[in-house]
This record gives structure tokens, sequence and C-alpha cells, in this order.
């Protein structure tokens, strides 16, 4: 039977994340001036340099000091219209409903950076084609021409999340020790493999997405930008998520989730209760709801917030 050390260096290898850049890079391009009186909260748009140096879009969000607890969260988007639905207010956007505002009243400190084939970072249109639609991706461009390069979108999606954690410990008030990854759905995928390869994170809330592949990105039409290549047999949902002991976990879940079948997710996560007591850490906590395909953020993120105190 494999060790964790070998799932892990497996998992490593089938991302590829470090063919994207240095895996200690990442950084905010310029010095953060102190929040103006009255703006905590207030997304601020921000270029966080990537492990190849370039910059990314991202949104920051910093809490009232006076209500910060030193925690920080990396949060990445679903599929859509990238880190705008994070932040959209008004009105919230159907699946994450204002996350980002969520969490930082729950006295986060949240960095949103946008992910490959979202938002900012679409593939440009050739001359003359039709706009993209609003909260259309480019992610069947992105995966082909990974895919053809020999390593998953996921994987450098996965590379510029992780610059993104190393970016928010640099933030002032965030305890380095304390950043989590979050993210449902697409968003969810990068959290749970970003936490699995890398053992600094913090902890991770996996909205949306867990579940096992044979239920759902083998059974059910998915984006294509869920695959890697190898995974399977040996590295199933469970597996991957088993590497993130003993640090917290927390997985949210619609009863009506129709791309991720719920009797998969419960199967699934009856996996994991055993490997976390077997290195005497609290167990992950599987937070139902009995909505669909969404992100409700109620009871997942007091249990993140419960996992991060310091």
């Amino acid at each position: 039977m494999a060790t964790p050390d070998a799932l892990r260096h497996r998992l490593h290898t089938l991302l590829g994340p470090d063919r994207f850049g240095d895996p200690a890079a990442g950084a905010l391009a310029a010095p953060l001036a102190p929040p103006a009186a009255g703006a905590s909260g207030v997304p601020e748009e921000v270029a966080l340099l990537g492990p190849d140096g370039a910059p990314i879009p991202a949104f920051l969000l910093r809490p009232d000091p006076s209500a910060a607890t030193g925690a920080g969260v990396v949060l990445v988007a679903g599929h859509g219209r990238g880190i705008d639905d994070l932040v959209r207010t008004d009105p919230a956007d159907g699946f994450h409903d204002g996350l980002a505002h969520k969490l930082v009243r729950a006295g986060i400190t949240v960095l949103c950076p946008e992910m490959v084939s979202f938002g900012r970072r679409r593939v440009p249109r050739p001359e003359g084609a039709a706009p993209y639609e609003e909260a259309e991706n480019s992610c069947g461009i992105d995966a082909a021409g990974h895919l053809l390069h020999g390593t998953p979108v996921l994987g450098r999606r996965v590379a510029d999340a992780r610059a993104a954690v190393t970016a928010l410990r640099g933030v002032d008030g965030v305890d380095p020790a304390r950043v989590a990854v979050v993210g449902g759905s697409g968003g969810g995928a990068v959290a749970l493999m970003l936490a699995a390869v890398d053992t600094s994170v913090g902890a991770a809330l996996v909205a949306s997405y867990f579940c096992s592949f044979e239920a759902s990105i083998a059974a059910i039409r998915h984006c294509p930008c869920n695959i890697v290549p190898g995974l399977l047999p040996g590295l199933e949902m469970a597996d991957i998520a088993a590497l993130i002991a003993p640090r917290p976990l927390v997985i949210e879940a619609g009863e009506r989730d129709h791309i991720f079948p719920i009797a998969a997710t419960r199967e699934a996560f009856a996996r994991l209760g055993p490997v976390w007591e077997a290195q005497g850490a609290v167990p992950p906590e599987l937070v139902l709801h009995e909505g669909g395909h969404e992100f409700r953020a109620e009871r997942s993120l007091e249990a993140l917030r419960e996992r991060l105190a310091g």
C-alpha cells in the first residue's frame, strides 16, 4: 500500500504545478497602504505575482482591525465570471452569494486570485469573433492547450493559488500559519488539490465538489478543465482528501447537487474520519444543505473559522 508521501508525490507529478515557475514565488506587486477609514471589507484590486513572475488579477479584502482574527483565506471562484462573482453583492451571483464578503465579515483577510480561463484571464477572442458572454469561460481552449503540453490546466490553477497563499502570508495582520484555501465547484477542485500537495496550507474548505471521480467527472458531463490524466485508479477524491490530514478540512455539499451526487459524497466522506483519528486530529466535517449546486457558506464558514482560531 502506498504511503501518504508517495501518493502526494504522485499527485504532485500528475498536476505538475512546478512547471509553471518557482513554487516558492508569490507576492503582491506593490506594498499595500493601510485601509482607508470606513473602507474595511471593500475589494481592493491588486496584482498578484504568479509563479512565473507575471501579474495575476486579484481582489484583496481586509476586515476592520477591531474584528480581524489574524486568519487568511485564498478564495478560488467556481466556473463563471471569476473573481467578480466572489465580490458581487447587488445582486449576488447564484452560486457564491457574496462569499468574499461573508469571509471578511468573519474577521478573515481574503485574497481572490483570478484563475486561468475565467474573467480577466480568458483566452482572447480572434479578431472579428463575437465577444464572450458575461459568464462564459475559455476552459475548453485552455484545457486542450495545457494537455497538449503534457500538463492539466488544473495544475496551473494550483500553482497560481499556491502563489496567492504565499502572497497572503505577507499581508500585515495575517498569521502565516493560519492561511487556508477555500473554493466551490471548480474552485473546490483547486482547494482540494492544493491542500493535498502543499502541507503548509493551514486548512481547506471544499464545497460543491467533493464526491468521487467515478460518480461525477467520469459519469456526468463536466468541463474538461477537471481532467487530470492518471489520477485513477489510485487517487480517488477520498485518497486526495486524506493527504490533508491531520490539518483541518471542511466539506460542504448540497443534497440535490445534480453533478456531484450526494450518495457518492457520503460514501467518500465516510473514508476520511479514521485517517484523522489515527493521527489524533479532529476529523473533517461534512456540512449538508438541502439545495443543489451552490456554495452556502453558513455552517461550513463557521466550522472553518473555528478551526482557524488562534
